[in-house]
Parts: C-alpha cells; structure tokens; sequence
C-alpha cells in the first residue's frame, strides 16, 4: 500500500464485464492513473484511485451511463469509524501520555553486590535520603545520596547509584567482616577410616604416624602439650593428615518406573499487571488441573522503548499431565546408573585424590545395581574444640 493513497484516502472502484471496455477508455481520456488493478471472478474490472480522483471518476461514470460500485479506504475512512467513539481515543492518548510522563519518576530500585545485606535494608537506606520508588528524576542529586548513605552506614564500603530510564542501578560493596579469633583449644579427630600417608601439621601434637591404620573418630592430632616444667599447654590443632581411603559410591536405578504424559489439553490464563495489582481475564481456568506443568511468560516490560515500565501481561500456560508405568532396558538402566555416578562423582570434595576405581554392576528383576569402590588419597582430619576443666 503506498502512503499517499493511505494518507489522504482512496477507494476501490468496479464495474462488471461489460462496462469494463468503456471505463478504461474513459479513464485514458481523463488521464486517470490507478493501482492494484485486477480482474474480477466473473470478468469485470477492479483497482484503487485516490479519493479526489475517484469522484471526478464516478461524475464522469454517472454522464456517460457507466453503472460503477466503490469502497472508501485509507487514513480518514479509519478515523472515521471512531468519530462515535471519541471517549477511547482521549482514553489511549491518555494512556500513552502517562506513559511517557512517567519516565520522570522512579518505578524501580535494583540493588546487586549485596551478600550480607538485603535488598529491602539497602532499599530502605536509600528512601531516607529520598531515593525510592516514585522519586522525581530531575530533582535527584545522585551523588549527594551515595555519600549520605555512605557516611550512615557502618555495613557499606562503596555504593554506585546510576539512572537507566526509570530504574535506579544500585550497586554495593558491603564492609568486610572482622575476622573472629577463635583461641579455643581443639584437637585433630579423623573423619573417616583409612591409612596415613602423610602429615602437613601447622599447630598440635602429632599421635600418628605415616603408614599407621586409623579409625573413624580416633585422634590424630593433640591439642594438648604435656610438659614436666610447665604442665600443660593447650593449643588449637590444625593442618592437614592425608590418608588412603576407599569410598563407595551406589547408583539404583528401577527397571520400571512412572513416565510423564501430558494429555494435550492446555488451558492458559492471561493477567494484567500493574505494579502490585493484577486482573485476570480468564477467570476459573485452573478447575480441574490437580497435576499440571505451569509455564510463565511476561510481555509488555518494554512497550514504546521505555524501560522498566510497571505495565505488563502475564500469560500462564497450564499443562496436565498423568503418569503411566513404564519399562527401560537394561541398556537405558546402565546409561542413568553411569550418569548418576558421574554426579557423585563431581560432589566429591576437591580434596579428594582418586587413585583408583573398581565398578560392578548387578541386574535383579527390579532394578540395576551400579556399585563404584574408590581409592582415594585424601585429608580426613577434622577440628573438634575441648574445653578445659580445672
């Protein structure tokens, strides 16, 4: 469609078959140009002229008998369908006013860097020296309330406030807590049997020694110094007592199970949301949906390029489901039995050396059976406080 014709109207003009030789030749003698010139089903003429033209035309049409039907289009023809309606164009032009106005006030405050701190304590720091949600953006003096917040707070080292449309950019270095000095005495305990292979002692008395078999809960390393001079002396062991272990990772995996099904009859929900309100506009749409899967998606964050504006629409998708017994092979069986180990396997700590693996696998009627012995060096020395009596 070209823009002039939609601008300024047109409208479509047609004749039947037999009229169709002598409007074109009435058209070539009043020099008249058209566009979208097709033929009809039943033989006849049918293309668009501007409005202007088009009733030079029809006049012409109606002097020389030329029977002819027209259809208005275009920009003004549009318009006019809503000259009734003037309460919903004052209504939209209002809608995109507030819209665009808004842009001078605050609708968000995000806050990142915070680990200690929470948002809402940051949040509410920043309200007492006037930035918050609906906050005039013209009157913020941005770096006047980084070095307020700064001087109040004894938990915050560096703050950056920065203005992205309508949201206010918080970030945050919270103040590094001081280190707690613990002086009580503890004791080196071992958290797992196994052999020593070696020992890396910072603080403490040694009671092992390399090759030496311990169990689970023995001790390792002595807080305590005894000494006919002085008496005792009570120190906070700690260091590192490897040893050769053997861990023993299991995977069971069922050779039937409850396979998911979903029954192809998605219902959704759409909801209008502004701010903390929201309307919905499929009311009761859940009846019935006891075991659903729920997808969430929201649209309209960023209407007119506008960023973070508190206008959006939430469609909600609504999934049923049932559950039916199924069988896997022995094949499929060993598949997840090895992906599982593999999960195991990453959530060893990274202290844990492998040496060495011996894996066994054992099919029943129920299930596989997937059994891994690891041979690992690794440090088992855990810190255990005492106190002192006496």
């Amino acid at each position: 469609m070209k823009l002039p014709l939609f601008v300024f109207g047109y409208r479509w003009l047609e004749v039947d078959r037999s009229e169709s030789a002598p409007l074109l030749n009435l058209c070539l003698s009043m020099g008249v140009s058209f566009v979208d010139f097709t033929a009809t089903e039943s033989g006849g003429v049918r293309f668009r002229v501007g409005s202007v033209t088009a009733i030079r035309l029809e006049r012409a049409c109606r002097r020389e008998g030329i029977p002819i039907r027209s259809s208005k289009g275009g920009l003004p023809t549009v318009l006019g369908r809503f000259r009734t309606r003037a309460g919903l164009i004052v209504g939209a032009a209002c809608a995109v006013f507030l819209l665009v106005f808004s842009q001078r006030f605050v609708w968000s405050v995000r806050v990142s860097g915070n680990e200690r701190l929470t948002a809402g304590e940051i949040r509410r720091e920043l309200a007492e020296q006037g930035l918050e949600v609906g906050s005039y953006v013209p009157s913020l003096r941005v770096n006047e309330i980084e070095t307020r917040v700064l001087l109040l707070s004894d938990d915050l080292a560096w703050l950056s406030v920065h203005m992205d449309g309508t949201v206010a950019v918080v970030q945050v270095i919270e103040q590094a807590p001081e280190a707690e000095r613990n002086d009580r005495p503890a004791n080196l305990i071992a958290a797992r049997d196994g052999q020593i292979e070696g020992l890396e002692l910072f603080r403490g008395r040694a009671m092992v020694k390399v090759g030496q078999p311990v169990r689970a809960g023995e001790l390792l390393v002595s807080g305590v110094y005894d000494s006919q001079t002085v008496g005792y002396r009570y120190t906070r062991a700690s260091g590192r007592v490897l040893a050769k272990t053997e861990r023993v990772l299991r995977a069971e995996i069922p050779l039937t199970y409850e396979k998911k099904v979903y029954l192809g009859t998605d219902r959704g929900e759409t909801v209008l949301q502004f701010f903390k309100f929201s309307l919905n506009f499929s009311k009761n749409s859940r009846n019935d949906l006891s075991t659903c899967d729920i997808i969430e998606v929201t649209t309209g964050e960023d209407w007119l390029g506008l960023h973070d504006l508190p206008v959006s629409v939430l469609r909600r998708t609504y999934r049923p489901y049932t559950f039916q017994t199924d069988e896997r092979t022995p094949e499929e069986a060993l598949e997840l039995a090895y992906e599982e180990l593999e999960r195991q396997l990453s959530a060893l700590s990274g202290e844990v050396q492998l040496v060495g693996k011996h894996i066994t696998t054992t099919i029943t009627d129920t299930e596989l059976i997937l059994e891994c012995r690891l041979d690992c060096v690794e440090n088992i020395a855990v810190q255990t406080e005492f106190d002192v009596v006496g």
